[in-house]
């Protein structure tokens, strides 16, 4: 994939898409290969995910989702054109048949999502609008829109990307992908900016909070992938590296951890690289490197799942560089971090959202964008998926 420089000079759709997608690499990224299938043992079929498995196949442009236990329903943002002067969209589903309830039009682009339950509110993403809005998720109303990013030196507006939610202080954390690295740590009680740190580093694209720690850890490329910054003081705390990438600049970076999950009890990160098509576990109190996984090709969200001790990645199976495959979703063991199983879910699995319990997951999956895609039909549409935990044939002996 192309370096974020000649990114952000190319179309306002690949901009947007990026937001989930893989935004940059290394001139030379190691090559990246799909699992085989179907003949290894590790594969579900689609008969025995069947009926674990509910779909909803009848929104278009959808990117990230959150579960409201409260409401029993999940709440999709969408975006599906890319115009300057068009609409996003916040789609509510029911959470257990995934019925669309209703539909709310948002001024701005949809990208990011999240939710603070006990207040009742959804935070949206604007990532090229380089804002977030604050909307009651009972009633569908904007309350606020907290303007976030700047105009460049090129006058271009400094765009956001993930949400993450310290409810019990009220504060969001927001990340930037951009070459400089931006976080910005706002008040949520007031809407205002309590820190924004420029120097976080390469492609601050990932996100995970430690709230033990009062730390949100963000994820990108550069010589140092992971960093983590006190969200008391905006000062950092700590920053984990790979050692692959000796020399700084984008040119030079081996890595993009476009995703960040936390295992808060065992005190470790788990990043998926979308350069390199693995997982990366990394030990929080020692800051070593303890795991590397194989994903596929575009590896994009992941999950931890303390209940289950298990970890959900999803891999998109196309990129620019590995053109006209499909993805699926990983399971893997969370304490030796092997693949357990895999499900075929063409065409690209994109993020994940699970409940508290860890029960159930709720995932988008993507159309093809272009229509040189062998799966690739007019007048597509994106999935919402619904999978119940364990699957039934997570039982079946692989090994």
């Amino acid at each position: 994939m192309r370096p974020l420089s000649r990114l952000c000079a190319a179309s306002a759709l690949v901009i947007a898409s990026a937001l989930w997608a893989p935004l940059a690499r290394a001139e030379t990224p190691a090559p990246q290969t799909d699992p085989a299938r179907p003949t290894d043992p590790i594969w579900l079929t689609p008969a025995e995910i069947a009926a674990a498995i509910t779909r909803q196949d009848s929104l278009k442009g959808l990117y990230e989702l959150r579960y409201s236990p409260a409401l029993g329903q999940i709440f999709v943002t969408a975006t599906p054109g890319f115009g300057d002067d068009l609409p996003g969209f916040l789609h509510v589903l029911e959470a257990d048949s995934l019925r669309v309830i209703r539909q709310i039009q948002l001024p701005r682009r949809a990208f990011a999502l999240a939710l603070d339950e006990g207040r009742g509110l959804l935070y949206v993403g604007h990532t090229m609008d380089g804002a977030i809005s604050v909307v009651d998720a009972k009633s569908g109303q904007v309350l606020n829109v907290i303007q976030l990013g700047q105009p460049d030196a090129e006058g271009k507006t400094e765009h956001t990307r993930m949400i993450r939610l310290d409810t019990e202080r009220q504060l969001a954390f927001v990340t930037s992908p951009g070459a400089d690295g931006l976080v910005w740590i706002v008040d949520t009680a007031t809407g205002s900016i309590r820190h924004r740190i420029s120097d976080a580093g390469l492609w601050r694209a990932g996100a995970a909070y430690d709230a033990q720690r009062g730390v949100i850890w963000v994820s990108g490329g550069g010589m140092e992938e992971v960093n983590g910054w006190s969200v008391e003081t905006g000062e950092k705390v700590a920053g984990f590296s790979t050692g692959d990438t000796t020399a700084p600049g984008k040119e030079a970076s081996q890595h993009f951890f476009v995703n960040l999950a936390i295992d808060e009890a065992g005190q470790r990160l788990f990043a998926t690289d979308s350069n390199s098509g693995a997982l990366y576990t990394f030990d929080i109190a020692t800051g070593k490197l303890t795991g590397r996984t194989e994903i596929g090709v575009g590896p994009l969200d992941v999950v931890f799942n303390a209940a289950r001790n298990e970890i959900y990645v999803t891999w998109r199976g196309d990129s620019r560089e590995v053109s006209g495959g499909t993805g699926g979703l990983a399971i893997l063991d969370g304490t030796d971090l092997s693949v357990r199983h895999r499900l075929d879910l063409p065409a690209h699995p994109n993020t994940i959202e699970m409940d508290a319990k860890g029960d159930t997951l709720w995932l988008t999956v993507k159309a093809p964008y272009s229509d040189k895609h062998p799966a690739w039909r007019a007048e597509q549409v994106d999935q919402v998926l619904r999978l119940d935990l364990p699957l039934p044939a997570q039982a079946r002996q692989t090994d």
